[in-house]
């Protein structure tokens, strides 16, 4: 028989009535001092971000809810390394990404609006009506070229891109300088143009 209760059906939420108006600064100090009721409240605020960016970045599959599950229990682990910014998406994302590197997801795939990357592959991914490529071969086109990049070069474009973090938050998120967050921007982005511009000579 199958049980009534599956992660699908958000499984900190028991909790998560009470303590729904205090801050994520209030409720990581309270995980921090061991109350579960808080992950609960934290749980029903960023689940729908978090599980966004788990399928952003290691594709669509079975073990989602896994990923995104294992994402809140970290952060009730080391709540207390929280570091007091107004809102957790960045600490909580920094959390999925480190997981979501240590998972290497095999075969991942990408699901990425043909906005990406809007401006710098402006010409790119279209050309005329006429020679265009069709939008479901653009995007499958897109897929590949996400998929050749290296990891960490893939979350940095993922979390400025489509996340919208600045550099700074995304730094904070990876544990890396800002610059190379930059960096890792500015290549991933050449390497997307690249890859684009030869399938669709």
């Amino acid at each position: 028989m199958r049980s009534s209760k599956t992660r699908e059906e958000r499984p900190f939420s028991a909790g998560a009535r009470a303590g729904a108006n205090e801050s994520d600064v209030e409720l990581f100090a309270a995980m921090s001092a061991g109350n579960l009721t808080a992950l609960g409240v934290l749980y029903d605020r960023h689940h729908p971000g978090v599980r966004r960016f788990v399928l952003r970045t290691a594709g669509g599959g079975a073990d989602t809810e896994d990923l995104v599950h294992d994402i809140f229990l970290t952060a009730a682990r080391v709540a207390g390394t929280y570091d007091d910014r107004a809102g957790a998406r960045p600490f909580l994302l920094g959390i999925a990404a480190n997981i979501v590197r240590s998972r290497r997801q095999k075969q991942a795939r990408w699901r990425v609006a043909l906005g990406l990357l809007e401006g710098a592959l402006t010409g790119v991914l279209r050309r005329t009506p006429e020679d265009g490529a069709s939008e479901t071969e653009q995007l499958r086109l897109l897929d590949v070229a996400l998929a050749r990049l290296s990891e960490e070069k893939r979350l940095v474009l993922v979390m400025v891109e489509l996340e919208e973090l600045s550099g700074e938050e995304v730094a904070a998120a990876l544990g890396i300088p800002v610059a190379t967050v930059w960096t890792r921007l500015h290549y991933a982005r050449a390497e997307v143009r690249e890859h684009l511009k030869r399938r669709m000579r």
